[in-house]
């Protein structure tokens, strides 16, 4: 058995993390720069990517770097319409008054060099501000120097959100890479553990994501076709009714005695409250998102068994259909 083998193995059996240490270690080596990293067609709309590593757990590494990057490009702060004009006042710095301050140039076109707003360009322009404010107006400085405060707080505010958002990712990683490795059959070959390790983290990190976003992935088998995965945004109707039976069955009530309204309505009050608090974590989902309360669920709440509930309920279901 190989070394990669052998310290997933230990993990499934004894809990050692030495190859979820070594992955994680890896995830931050220089991929960029490998040489052997080339993209290639494989019909996507981004295309594929082809990269050569020297040990198996390094392509684990690899997707997981890769998603990371993927997530953090949604990252990002708005800036606003008036960045065109502080991109002329660095222009002017740069071309004009031939202070070629440390930045990185993106564009430029006839009349603008457009910079990259990050640290290397406010650290590089903040030394410079006494012989700006002698090159420029009183008015002209004053006014570049509020751009230049306002787009710094925003980029400061920006890297602060990456890294907290960073760290999140790490943490959900992590605990996907865990179920991932948990689960693999260490008698397959390097190859295929490696593919199944990356689908299984691939899928709960992107189901995590989902939850983060409010989403939610739900398995459903429609016009007689084989199971499928769908992403829905879960919700509750303004009808609680709904919640609890599919339906408006406030008509229906008159039917019931008075032990089955009293059940109805301990029902109803506890998806109220939930529906007031927002909290969606004990209910089912339909393919539209609406949200259905579980019969275990119920039965937690008011303290019976689940096969009594059900029970009720489907006497209910007989008097009221």
């Amino acid at each position: 058995m190989s070394e990669f083998k052998k310290k997933i193995a230990n993990y499934q059996q004894n809990g050692d993390e030495t190859v979820i240490d070594d992955i994680m270690s890896a995830v931050e080596k220089d991929f960029m720069g490998n040489p052997t990293r080339t993209r290639i067609v494989d019909g996507t709309a981004s295309g594929g990517v082809r990269i050569s590593l020297n040990k198996n757990y390094e392509y684990i590494a690899y997707r997981i770097r890769a998603m990371r990057e993927l997530l953090l490009r949604h990252v990002m702060v708005e800036f606003s319409d008036n960045i065109n004009e502080f991109q002329r006042y660095l222009s002017i710095i740069y071309i004009d008054f031939g202070i070629q301050f440390k930045a990185t140039i993106y564009d430029k076109d006839e009349f603008l060099y457009y910079f990259k707003l990050n640290s290397e360009l406010f650290e590089g322009l903040e030394p410079l501000m006494p012989e700006l404010e002698e090159r420029f107006s009183v008015d002209e400085f004053r006014y570049f120097r509020w751009m230049f405060d306002k787009y710094k707080q925003l980029e400061l505010q920006m890297r602060a959100e990456r890294a907290e958002r960073q760290r999140e990712i790490h943490e959900i990683s992590i605990g996907a890479l865990k179920y991932a490795l948990k689960y693999v059959d260490v008698n397959k070959s390097e190859k295929e553990i490696v593919k199944y390790v990356n689908m299984t983290f691939s899928s709960k990190l992107s189901d995590a994501e989902a939850k983060r976003n409010g989403l939610r992935r739900i398995q459903r088998q429609t016009f007689g076709k084989e199971r499928s995965s769908y992403l829905v945004k879960p919700y509750f109707p303004k009808n609680i009714y709904h919640v609890i039976f599919g339906d408006d069955i406030s008509d229906s009530l008159r039917y019931l005695n008075d032990a089955q309204r009293e059940f109805i309505q301990e029902v109803y009050e506890i998806v109220e409250a939930d529906k007031k608090a927002g909290n969606m974590d004990d209910y089912k989902c339909e393919i539209d998102g609406e949200l259905r309360v579980s019969k275990k669920y119920i039965a937690e709440k008011l303290g019976i068994k689940e096969s009594l509930v059900r029970k009720r309920f489907q006497r209910i279901l007989e008097k009221i259909n």
